[in-house]
């Protein structure tokens, strides 16, 4: 393993082994289960998968992006919130499991407390100062999620960053408990 390689592979375990420190504890009284509709006024739209497919192919053939395969043009698959319109939420002592509709299509994720691999990603869910706290690492792709009630437990505001070799995408979604 060449030297920068190692530094990314350092770099990377550092991150998920605690640049965070994560409770597996929710704070009493958090509780996230319910169903929520997303607040299309209040939230960012979407990410342009198309437009960022484009950036990265630009990048790449102009040899700024050396690794393809940390692509940001998966993001709204990779982190479903980022396009759901509807969230389905089931959360326990030990997990949490959450439904994401958009139209037609849906999709359903397991975070259990702690550190997992899940579908090649390095994943660690936990609690922050009253937040749910997701940290997801795969290759050159990095991913924060960071989940909070407000309005008296009525608002689920869904706070998203991901970066990837090139791309970097932020994103804040809404949701009003139905």
């Amino acid at each position: 393993m060449d030297l920068s390689r190692l530094t990314t592979a350092l770099l990377a375990l550092a991150w998920l082994a605690g640049c965070t420190s994560l409770s597996e504890v929710a704070p009493a009284g958090l509780d996230l289960s319910g169903e929520w509709v997303v607040d299309e006024a209040a939230s960012d739209p979407p990410p342009d998968v198309d437009a960022i497919r484009r950036r990265e192919d630009r990048r790449i053939a102009r040899g700024r992006q050396r690794d393809p395969t940390a692509s940001g043009a998966f993001v709204a698959q990779d982190f479903p919130v980022l396009a759901a319109t509807r969230l389905v939420i089931e959360q326990d002592r030990e997990s949490m499991g959450v439904h994401y509709f958009r139209g037609d299509d849906s999709s359903y994720v397991d975070f259990t407390w702690g550190t997992r691999e899940r579908d090649f990603w390095q994943v660690r869910t936990g609690w922050q100062e009253g937040e749910l706290v997701i940290l997801s690492e795969r290759g050159g792709v990095e991913g924060t999620e960071r989940l909070r009630l407000e309005d008296g437990g009525r608002r689920l505001r869904v706070s998203v960053s991901v970066d990837t070799g090139g791309e970097k995408v932020r994103s804040e979604r809404v949701f009003h408990r139905r």
